[in-house]
């Protein structure tokens, strides 16, 4: 009797494993291949809380669950864990972490949307046109081509921002509020925030004679930030889209990008 019991025991213990293990990545992957397999009804996605790919995921996908964190990395931790089938989120930063995560996930190669990144400001702020200006000037003396070809192009013939020598900043300072996860736009390094958008910002203020502070903080938070004075910008890979305008102004877009999908290797 003590025998079949502990044998039921047993077997109760393996069956209780195997279910928690199938709850955390145990259970086989859906295979998805293109964005169509994401309308399977239980495909659960990944996406930033507030980002252009949570609403496109909300408004595309109605059959999946659509789970929702405060950063990339956090995303890219739920889909390495099996608690996500997929994640959307912009391409760029989708190549860095699956360069990072080599052979445990890949980026599909169809793009779900084609999108601008623009720099928000108040409504009605003086420093917009100022921006536009020199967001073109930057364009013009090749400036931001050269950053993008070494943030995200990795050009190794490309160059980090520096100020040129004699700059000053009579015009005080700028705060920048921007979400320092999002290689290779903006995250940590040796204890600074760097990537393509602290360059940027820093050779527009260079420009327009101003030293540039950037604060780390939630993405969701960004626009709120602007909006009530806290940062007199914003700059994080940020989507130009019509609901943001209608909080924010923007200046141009600066960089063209698109909402990508990730997946677990198989």
């Amino acid at each position: 009797m003590k025998k079949l019991l502990a044998l039921l025991l047993a077997l109760t213990l393996v069956l209780t494993f195997a279910a928690c293990g199938a709850g955390q990545g145990g259970a086989t992957a859906p295979e998805i291949n293109s964005p169509g397999d994401l309308s399977t009804a239980g495909i659960r996605i990944g996406v930033q809380l507030g980002t252009t790919g949570h609403v496109f995921a909300n408004e595309n996908f109605s059959d999946a669950e659509v789970m929702a964190y405060d950063t990339n990395s956090d995303v890219i931790l739920a889909l390495l864990g099996g608690d996500v089938d997929a994640v959307i989120m912009d391409s760029e930063p989708a190549r860095n972490f699956v360069a990072q995560n080599e052979g445990r996930i890949r980026q599909l190669d169809e793009l779900l949307t084609q999108e601008g990144y623009g720099i928000s400001l108040a409504l009605g702020s003086p420093y917009t046109d100022l921006f536009d200006e020199a967001i073109n000037t930057l364009r013009e003396n090749g400036v931001l081509y050269g950053l993008i070809d070494y943030w995200v192009n990795e050009d190794p013939n490309a160059s980090r921002y520096e100020s040129p020598a004699g700059t000053t900043h009579p015009n005080g300072t700028l705060f920048m509020g921007t979400n320092a996860d999002f290689p290779p736009f903006e995250f940590w390094e040796y204890g600074q925030i760097v990537g393509l958008d602290p360059d940027i910002a820093r050779a527009i203020g260079d420009l327009l004679g101003y030293a540039i502070e950037i604060i780390d903080m939630d993405f969701g938070a960004i626009i709120l930030s602007v909006q009530t004075g806290q940062v007199d910008f914003g700059m994080a890979g940020m989507t130009i889209t019509e609901e943001r305008r209608e909080m924010v102004d923007f200046t141009q877009a600066y960089f063209l990008s698109g909402q990508s999908i990730i997946v677990r290797v198989s």
